[in-house]
């Protein structure tokens, strides 16, 4: 359950790649929905007789059936006096309804049946939803139907939910995205609904008793559900592969019980920042090394302009990143390193507009400076004569990305459509995020009007800045005040600066949509060629019919990352190759390109998707950097600190990311800690840069698959281009070595700045023959609903409860995770042990029917056909670059569940899980005094525990 700030356009993909569309009805829908041509779905909207709105989306090929709720109440409908109860209340809506009473009954059917669910709540929306195999989406429609009819909010979880509410709380207590907003919510008019915290936690979700002896937290809740949760505010999407009348049915059987109680809302009409505030200059001083500078302009709310996107149409030019950009500017002049600008907070009748920067040391020092180059680029966009073009082009990527976008899995899809149907009308919800009707220039100015020196929250945080106050919830330091007017006379006065331009016309803007005949679908891809250092697989356009393609590259050299020092420099040569490449890139990644260039444990990959006409233009720039990019010292120096900086910065990341990082860097033999990067940083220089760049690819090996929109000779030539740039003399990279543990508990502490304490158990099969990775599955699908309710809902150890399968290339094992503000580590290992015994008794008398439908669970999401063709590809590279040249990876797996008996898998759950003392514990202390400590033998030199076991060898 995720707490979540809404954005104007769903995801950051959104954000950057798509602007609008111009489409014709495609005639398979049954209302007046526009929809892509590439959508082969089926679509009709309707209103129940409550006033409930819901669009079905019938699809007959969808591998999982799904459905999304979303009610237009939020945090923002708290009361003051109990802030974060609508938060509170998406948690208890889980926990057991009149008709299913059982607190962990909803969570159980969706899992076992190879489902997933979740919801979030935000400042105006509270958003649930779920996925499961489609012949369980009658019995699951009707567990998820009753939480909005029916539920108990049981006093005894009353009680022990509120604490879970106040463990996520504590478990971000130290993020800085969090302990910002807090700032901000300090700093604004308290009288708006806005100020108030939004997660909540035991000091705002206290149960006062009544005289009666009555909860009155319960009764919070019951009144607020009462008042708020009216079918009329709600919007439904069921994705499923039933026929629209069928699941017309579904929708009226299942919710037409929902009450309306004619809940209207009324518009926030107080400003979020007062006029007579503003301009406001604030200051943070971070746990962690950040130095940003954020500008906030209050404006009207956009969401009314959505076919027009006048707000995303000056974000894209502000956050631009060519050649002549802002961002460009910065860093020439040492001041930047990234930038970011759209919309930021968004509710009904309000909004800001943020521009975000990522600043330097020298950016800090300067930030005056970086201030000014701001306001002279908002000034470039007002004199510019040629907006025109630039809306034009956005419009033109847009009705490209609506035309041929991808599927998306059924669960990601409904819970965006469902928050879309408040925004959109009816025929636009499909492609209301994508819309852009056209170049309104007096809508374009006047949220310019909004981009002036006298209407801004000024934010600077850095590890250096004058602090006089401190917020109440995320103790956040801070400092705020007018800004002088000193500082205001030079934003006024900012004028225009040569070097900043307005974006150029985009190369890479498709023209050529021509889509080639399709080939045989179900071929796996062919290898073309396997040898002189280069394997190449080929496979062109199959039934994902798109002008699109994947071309993935890995390559691999010896020494690559066998030491601390060669995997530094490895870090270090991809980001400053990232870096050169950016400006040249970035509007490839406008135009529908996608690119990545990263490092991996033995060398690094080359991923290009997208539209594939220009495709080519990139690969030879990114393959021309790669071997020649001749390094700028000042960008070195950045870069370098940037690395350092985020190395720093690990030891303040929550708790469960850095358990996590630990017991991955004690498996993999050419992972190296954090520290151990940090030591090696300090002695690197330009010259030791270009030394290893030259020896990473004077010897090694690649591999290359192209896939999609592309014939067998663009194939091959892309395949003679990549050999010749990065093939000096083909040699076979060494084994990739995973630690074998001994049968033997360890442990090994990790330093955090987190007063939770937290533990990871990773327990490790003793072999890694398929048919005992497919038992370690069936024993995780088996758990994790168990481990999730017994821990977290019954003992509230923690809101963070997690366990799963945990496979390490080849080697089949188990993770079982706690975060907890209220247990040390030693306790919580204790408390992870004890359920696996428990679990032992239980499953011990375990039916061949319900390990039957365990197993089908698994295999249903293991027979899932990929959404699009970007799934598909991933497949396929994922086979690979681990070595399955056969492409059967998945299918050995399915096969070896298939022919695993309960006889097996008892057996293997007994000496793989039970009685396997194969375990790596790693653990936060937090806050506590440990007592008796966490059991296993302690981990003090991890090159040496590595160093001290023996390894399972694979070929890649």
């Amino acid at each position: 359950m995720v707490q979540q700030i809404r954005q104007f356009l769903t995801t950051a993909i959104v954000l950057s790649l798509l602007a609008g569309c111009q489409t014709g009805i495609s005639g398979k829908n049954d209302s007046a929905l526009v929809q892509s041509e590439n959508d082969s779905r089926r679509y009709q909207s309707l209103t129940l007789p409550n006033q409930l709105k819901v669009l079905l989306v019938s699809d007959p090929h969808a591998d999982k059936s799904a459905a999304s709720l979303d009610i237009n109440i939020g945090s923002r409908q708290d009361p003051s006096d109990y802030q974060g109860l609508a938060h509170f209340l998406e948690h208890m809506l889980f926990l057991g309804t009149e008709k299913y009473p059982d607190a962990g009954e909803y969570q159980q059917f969706i899992s076992s049946r190879g489902g997933r669910h979740n919801a979030y709540t935000s400042f105006e929306h509270t958003n649930y939803f779920f996925e499961i195999d489609p012949q369980y989406f009658d019995g699951a429609l009707d567990r998820f139907a009753q939480f909005f009819i029916a539920p108990l909010f049981t006093d005894q979880y009353v009680e022990r939910e509120k604490n879970a509410v106040h463990s996520e709380y504590m478990s971000k207590i130290k993020d800085q995205g969090r302990k910002s907003a807090d700032v901000f919510k300090a700093i604004i008019d308290q009288s708006h609904p806005y100020a108030k915290l939004s997660v909540g936690n035991l000091e705002t979700l206290v149960d006062r008793k009544s005289a009666d002896g009555k909860g009155a937290l319960r009764d919070q809740l019951l009144e607020f559900y009462k008042k708020n949760y009216s079918s009329g505010l709600m919007r439904l999407v069921l994705v499923g592969t039933e026929s629209l009348a069928e699941l017309e049915q579904l929708a009226r059987d299942k919710f037409s019980s929902v009450r309306n109680s004619d809940r209207r809302l009324e518009p926030i009409t107080r400003p979020i920042l007062s006029a007579v505030d503003l301009p406001l200059m604030v200051k943070i001083k971070p746990e962690k090394t950040v130095r940003t500078l954020s500008v906030a302009f209050p404006v009207d709310d956009p969401l009314q302009f959505y076919q027009q996107k006048p707000v995303y149409y000056l974000g894209n030019i502000l956050g631009h990143e060519g050649e002549g950009s802002l961002l460009s500017y910065l860093k020439r002049q040492g001041w930047a390193e990234g930038l970011g600008a759209g919309l930021g907070v968004s509710y009904q009748k309000g909004a800001t507009f943020n521009v975000s920067i990522l600043l330097t040391e020298a950016g800090l020092e300067n930030v005056d400076a970086v201030t000014v180059a701001l306001f002279q680029t908002i000034n470039r966009i007002r004199a510019s004569v040629d907006q025109m073009r630039l809306y034009q082009e956005q419009k033109k990527i847009a009705a490209q990305q609506f035309r041929f976008q991808e599927k998306e899995a059924s669960m990601t899809y409904a819970a965006r459509l469902s928050s879309d149907m408040h925004y959109y009308d009816e025929q636009d919800i499909l492609r209301g995020g994508y819309m852009m009707d056209g170049y309104d220039a007096s809508l374009v100015d006047h949220y310019l009007g909004f981009l002036i020196p006298d209407n801004t929250l000024l934010t600077v945080t850095g590890p250096s800045v004058d602090v006089d106050r401190q917020t109440h919830f995320y103790k956040a330091e801070y400092s705020v005040g007018k800004t002088p007017l000193s500082l205001l006379e030079q934003w006024r006065s900012a004028g225009l600066n040569a070097l900043i331009q307005l974006p150029r016309e985009n190369i890479f803007v498709a023209d050529d949509l021509f889509i080639l005949a399709a080939d045989d679908r179900d071929a796996d891809p062919q290898l073309l060629t396997g040898s002189a250092g280069l394997n190449l697989w080929f496979k062109s356009i199959d039934k994902f019919v798109s002008p699109k393609g994947n071309l993935l590259v890995d390559f691999r050299s010896p020494g690559a990352t066998n030491t601390p020092e060669h995997s530094a420099l490895l870090k270090l040569l991809i980001a400053v190759t990232v870096d050169e490449l950016n400006e040249f890139s970035y509007a490839a990644r406008l135009a529908g390109l996608q690119y990545s260039l990263s490092p991996h444990l033995n060398g690094f990959s080359i991923k290009v998707g997208g539209f594939t006409e220009k495709q080519g233009m990139l690969l030879d720039k990114i393959l021309v950097s790669i071997r020649s990019l001749d390094f700028d010292q000042q960008r070195f120096e950045n870069i370098k600190r940037e690395q350092v900086r985020r190395l720093t910065n690990s030891r303040a990341s929550r708790p469960t990311q850095l358990l996590m990082s630990r017991i991955t860097d004690l498996l993999y033999k050419n992972r190296w800690t954090d520290t151990q990067l940090l030591t090696a940083y300090s002695d690197i220089d330009i010259d030791a840069l270009k030394s290893y760049r030259k020896m990473l690819l004077s010897s090694g090996q690649a591999d290359t698959l192209v896939y999609g929109n592309y014939s067998q000779e663009t194939a091959v030539q892309y395949g003679e281009k990549i050999a010749n740039a990065l093939i000096d003399r083909p040699v076979m990279q060494p084994a990739i070595a995973i630690t074998a543990l001994p049968e033997q508990p360890f442990s090994s502490e990790v330093d955090s700045d987190y007063s939770d304490a937290s533990v990871v158990i990773y327990i490790q099969a003793a072999g890694a023959e398929p048919l005992r990775r497919a038992a370690m599955a069936v024993t995780a699908q088996l758990l994790r609903s168990d481990f999730y309710n017994s821990l977290r809902t019954e003992k509230q150890l923690g809101y963070i409860v997690s366990s799963g399968a945990y496979p390490v290339r080849d080697v089949p094992g188990l993770f079982f995770l706690i975060q907890s503000p209220v247990a040390a580590p030693e306790v919580l290992q204790r408390e992870i042990s004890g359920f696996l015994l428990q679990q032992f008794d239980q499953l011990a008398e375990m039916d061949n029917k319900k390990f039957r439908s365990q197993k089908a669970a698994i295999l249903t999401r293991l027979r899932e056909s990929p959404q699009n063709q970007n799934e598909q590809g991933a497949r396929y590279w994922q086979d690979i670059v681990q070595g399955y040249y056969q492409f059967d990876f998945r299918g050995g797996l399915i096969n070896a569940l298939e022919s695993l008996t309960l006889e097996q898998w008892r057996s293997y759950f007994v000496s793989d899980v039970i009685q396997n003392q194969r375990r790596l514990t790693a653990y936060t202390v937090g806050d506590f005094n440990q007592q008796l400590g966490v059991q296993g033998q302690n981990i003090e030199n991890i090159e040496g525990f590595k160093a001290s076991l023996p390894f399972y060898q694979f070929p890649r």
